[in-house]
C-alpha cells in the first residue's frame, strides 16, 4: 500500500507521482513514473489544473510511452502541452524555476513494471536519490542496474517494497505464467476464454505470446487499442473484432460467449492467499487465477538493495500488515540501519484495503488497478475467507485522519 506522499524531502521542488493540493504547494516540477492511477493522483483533479494555468511554465516529466498515453487518455489530455519527454540513460539537469541557482541531475532507467515505467536517479547538493517506481527487476536485471549505478553511491533509496514479506520470496516470473496460461489455452481448442485484466497496461507480454503462440488475436477495447499506438509490436497482437478470435481481454467485463473459460491476472489474491508459488489454480469450474506480477517479489527485492546498497531507504509503498518493527528488523539484515517510523499509518493502510475490495467487488467498473482482488461472483470457500478477513478489518479510529497516502 501506498506510504510516499510524492514529495522528495531533499528536493522538496520536486515531486513525483502525486499532483495534490500539498504537491502544488511546496513543488515546482513534476514526474511520472508510469501511467497506473495510483501514481497520477491529483493529475486530473481542478486544483492542479488551476495550478498550472497559473504557472505555465512548470513541466511534467515522464518516458515518450507514458507521453503518448496521458495524451489520449480523456482524464489527462487536457495537460498535454506540460508533458515532457525525458530520455533512458541520458542525464538531464534541471533547474529550480524558483531559484535559478539550484539544479540537479536526472538520469533515467527502464523499471520492468509496465510499457514506460521509469527509475529516476537525481543528483544534486543534497545527495543523490534513486527513485524506484513501481518495479520488477528479476536478478539479471538489477545486476545490468548495479553495473551502471556503481560509481553513484545512493544516499536515499525511494522503494517499491509492495511485497516486502519472506512469505512472499518467490513470485511466478512473466514467462513461467504465461507458459502456464498457453498450457491451459491448449487444453481446450475450441473454447473461448476471458482474461481478466485489471490495469490500462502491463500484460503486454501475455498478449505477445499468446499471439505469437497461437496465431491469434485478443480481443481489446478501441480505446485499449490506441493506447498501443505508439507500440507496433504490441498493437500487431490485438484486435478490436471481437469475431476474429477466441481470446479477449475487452475489459472491464468483455466476453462474446457466456460459456467463455475466465481467468483472473492478478497477485494480490495469491499472497494474502499463501499460494504465490502456484502460477495458475482452478477455482471453480470455467474459472482460474493466474499469479501475474508487476510488482517484484521479496528475494528480488533484497538483491536490488544489497546491489544498490544505499544509506537510507524510505518505502513507496508496503506490504498492508506490516509494522515499523518488523520493517526495521528485515531492513537490518540488508545492512540497512535505520529507525523508519514515518511511513506507517495502519488506519491509513486499512482504508486502502478495505476501499481496494470495494472497487473490485464490481466487475463493471472501470478501474485501473493493477493490484485488485479480482473477486469473482462464484467465489469458492477460500475466497469467501478472505473476503470475511477483510471485511472484519480494524475500521479507522480517527475520522480527521490525515490522509495524504491514500
Amino acid at each position: 500500500m501506498c506510504t510516499f506522499n510524492g514529495i522528495l524531502s531533499e528536493y522538496p521542488w520536486i515531486s513525483i507521482d502525486s499532483f495534490l493540493e500539498a504537491n502544488c504547494q511546496v513543488s515546482r516540477v513534476f514526474f511520472v513514473s508510469h501511467i497506473h492511477t495510483d501514481h497520477l493522483r491529483g493529475l486530473d483533479e481542478s486544483t492542479f489544473y488551476q495550478y498550472t494555468t497559473n504557472n505555465p511554465s512548470i513541466r511534467i516529466y515522464c518516458s515518450e510511452s507514458s507521453r503518448h498515453f496521458l495524451s489520449i487518455l480523456p482524464a489527462y489530455k487536457h495537460l498535454s502541452k506540460f508533458y515532457s519527454i525525458i530520455n533512458v540513460n541520458q542525464p538531464l539537469t534541471i533547474q529550480n524555476p524558483t531559484d535559478k541557482n539550484v539544479s540537479l541531475t536526472v538520469t533515467c532507467f527502464g523499471s520492468g513494471h509496465c510499457p514506460g515505467s521509469l527509475m529516476l536517479l537525481f543528483e544534486g547538493s543534497h545527495g543523490t536519490v534513486l527513485y524506484t517506481g513501481d518495479f520488477r527487476l528479476y536478478s539479471h536485471q538489477s545486476n545490468r542496474h548495479r553495473i551502471i549505478l556503481s560509481k553513484k553511491p545512493i544516499d536515499t533509496l525511494y522503494i517499491d517494497m509492495t511485497f516486502f514479506e519472506p512469505s512472499i520470496r518467490q513470485l511466478p516470473q512473466r514467462k513461467q505464467s504465461c507458459q502456464k496460461l498457453i498450457h491451459l489455452i491448449e487444453q481446450y481448442d475450441n473454447r473461448y476464454f476471458h482474461l481478466k485484466t485489471s490495469a490500462r497496461v502491463g500484460y503486454e507480454y501475455i498478449y505477445t505470446s499468446l499471439y505469437h503462440h497461437f496465431g491469434i488475436l485478443i480481443h481489446v477495447n478501441h480505446e485499449q487499442y490506441h493506447l498501443y499506438d505508439c507500440l507496433p509490436q504490441v498493437q500487431q497482437a490485438l484486435t478490436t473484432d471481437g469475431s476474429r478470435t477466441r481470446i479477449h481481454a475487452c475489459w472491464p467485463n468483455c466476453s462474446h460467449s457466456k460459456f467463455s473459460i475466465k481467468i483472473v491476472l492478478s497477485v494480490l489474491w495469491f499472497t494474502l492467499q499463501q499460494q504465490s508459488n502456484c502460477p495458475l489454480i482452478r477455482i471453480a469450474t470455467d474459472y482460474y487465477r493466474l499469479c501475474y506480477s508487476l510488482h517484484s517479489s521479496y528475494n528480488e527485492i533484497c538483491t536490488f538493495v544489497k546491489q544498490i546498497s544505499p544509506i537510507r531507504i524510505h518505502p513507496i509503498a508496503l506490504p498492508s500488515q506490516l509494522t515499523s518493527e518488523r520493517f526495521n528488523e528485515l531492513i537490518k539484515q540488508l545492512g540497512i540501519h535505520q529507525n523508519q517510523t514515518n511511513c506507517f499509518a495502519s488506519n491509513n493502510i486499512v482504508q486502502q484495503i478495505k476501499r481496494r475490495y470495494q472497487m473490485t467487488e464490481n466487475t463493471d467498473i472501470d478501474d485501473d488497478d493493477e493490484l485488485d482482488f479480482g473477486f469473482h461472483k462464484n467465489r469458492d470457500n477460500n475466497e469467501k475467507q478472505l473476503y470475511k478477513r477483510i471485511s472484519n478489518l480494524q475500521q479507522p479510529s480517527n475520522k480527521n485522519e490525515d490522509l495524504t497516502y491514500q
